[in-house]
């Protein structure tokens, strides 16, 4: 998926002749100058930034490099320094760690000084970021394709609205969690919201919940995935509220 978002983004001519005609006016002066090294050093960044402007393969690439049992000093080698952070109320020791672009939202758990856990919502409708011990990637698959029942699902709707189904993983993947949700950051697809909200009315009157009333639920996308060694509790917990996400990020 990112390989050919990639190729197809290189092939668009406009793109890449001013990348073209950048790069050689920064290498033409540096040249003049006889500084070839600092040459090199903007032809890296003149790439970076156009790689990043017009596709996602720079975020995904960082992104792939978080593994959940990494220090979290060196997951800030690659990440830097989080915009936020705040404590767990449910289990004392666990910290949780924000970083955000407009792309995504990056948040991670800590316990200690380990990375205990991670989460990733996908900010825009592009965004494809891979689903680790998947094949499916975010915004595109939906969820009831990873799973056809729903046996394990939690929901809210208030500080934050959010559908979100955990599966255990094999012994392959360490018995990790993974969790899929769709989340209101900003959009959701038409129906989504109402049926969330229909959701939670049923459950707090304690009616039955038929399969019917979650086809729409499960027919959309997930933008976010979190995969923890903790408990699903914990996991949620983490997903900061809408107020928390526009006093930070926005």
């Amino acid at each position: 998926m990112q390989s050919e978002e990639l190729a197809t983004d290189s092939n668009n001519p406009t793109v890449w002749i001013k990348m073209q005609s950048i790069a050689v006016t920064v290498v033409a002066i540096m040249l003049s100058l006889g500084q070839w090294n600092d040459t090199k050093d903007a032809i890296e960044t003149v790439y970076e930034s156009v790689v990043t402007n017009f596709t996602h393969q720079v975020e995904y690439e960082q992104l792939s490099q978080l593994k959940v049992g990494q220090t979290y000093e060196y997951v800030q080698s690659f990440m830097g320094v989080p915009v936020a952070s705040k404590p767990s109320r449910l289990q004392p020791g666990i910290h949780y760690y924000y970083y955000g672009t407009d792309k995504y939202l990056l948040s991670v758990i800590v316990e200690g000084e380990r990375v205990s856990g991670y989460s990733i919502t996908a900010l825009t409708d592009d965004f494809a970021m891979a689903i680790p011990y998947t094949d499916m990637v975010l915004t595109e698959s939906p969820l009831s394709e990873y799973s056809p029942e729903y046996e394990n699902y939690l929901t809210d709707f208030g500080n934050i609205n959010y559908y979100a189904e955990v599966n255990t993983l094999g012994r392959s993947a360490l018995f990790y969690n993974l969790l899929l949700a769709t989340v209101d950051y900003g959009e959701m697809l038409p129906g989504v919201k109402e049926k969330i909200q229909s959701l939670n009315y049923q459950l707090n009157l304690g009616e039955d919940v038929m399969e019917n009333d979650m086809e729409i639920i499960r027919q959309s996308q997930p933008n976010m995935f979190a995969l923890s060694e903790t408990s699903p509790e914990i996991m949620i917990e983490s997903m900061l509220t809408r107020y928390e996400f526009v006093a930070f990020f926005k």
